[in-house]
């Protein structure tokens, strides 16, 4: 089984369909959201606002909500949600050619078949994004690449996206390389019940950024997130771990592999 449908495991999910994930699935696109919890559009009108997301799965029995607190700017207004679909199936199941993800999402990905820890290619999706304003008109569409590696059944989630925007990381720098500042961030993600009320302690968690909530869970878990993000020529990285066995360092090593290759 892919690493997809595990992610539906690991978040509750079940899915009527296993051949297509309806726009805002529950995958690690989802996991994106909260770790890039704040973006800047850099355009003229400067208004923050947090988004709230709600991914509607047309196949899936369990809607979700992901409460996001992303700030985020554009010129006709303020941009509210991040709609991002891909298919269950792997779109790669080998490491693809660099021609061949370019033709897909239309600029160059960086390929690696195995890390120098051990964790190797296993497969691969194109995700197609999709960022729309308060009233649902779309500000900024693209394509991006997730492709998943694997050691001892541990995964780490390598994600490549170019879109005409800012990111203000989150986060702490954990290293610099050439130039290039990589970003360490982690989290506790919290998955309940749609019906779930938050307890005073819950709220006092969300508000001090000690947890994000996701809703549409049959029960309520808790999830270890952690990343490391960097952008360079134009491009944001991200290497990202649910629950995994690597450390903050071991993290940031491989992302210097990356910029380094």
């Amino acid at each position: 089984m892919n690493r997809k449908n595990n992610l539906f495991e690991d978040l509750n999910i079940k899915k009527a369909n296993e051949k297509f994930c309806a726009p805002l699935d529950i995958d690690i696109q989802a996991v994106k959201r909260n770790v890039n919890a704040k973006l800047d559009f850099a355009y003229k009108e400067r208004k923050s606002v947090t988004m709230k997301s709600k991914r509607k799965i047309a196949l899936i029995a369990i809607a979700a909500t992901f409460v996001l607190g992303i700030s985020v700017f554009a010129a006709s207004g303020i941009v509210s949600n991040w709609f991002s679909s891909s298919s269950s199936a792997p779109d790669y199941n080998s490491l693809p050619t660099a021609q061949q993800v370019t033709k897909d999402i239309g600029y160059k990905p960086v390929l690696i078949d195995t890390f120098e820890n051990g964790y190797a290619f296993k497969n691969g999706s194109i995700v197609n994004n999709n960022l729309t304003d308060e009233n649902g008109g779309s500000v900024e569409k693209f394509k991006s690449v997730s492709f998943d590696y694997e050691k001892n059944g541990d995964i780490v989630i390598f994600a490549q996206d170019k879109f005409n925007s800012e990111a203000e990381l989150q986060g702490n720098v954990a290293e610099t390389v050439n130039g290039v500042d990589i970003y360490y961030y982690s989290f506790a993600n919290k998955t309940v019940p749609g019906d779930y009320k938050l307890t005073d302690a819950d709220k006092k968690a969300e508000e001090n950024g000690e947890l994000v909530f996701s809703y549409g869970s049959p029960e309520v878990k808790i999830q270890n997130v952690q990343s490391v993000t960097w952008v360079k020529d134009g491009i944001q990285y991200q290497l990202l771990q649910l629950d995994g066995k690597l450390s903050a360092d071991e993290l940031t090593k491989m992302a210097e592999e990356v910029l380094n290759k």
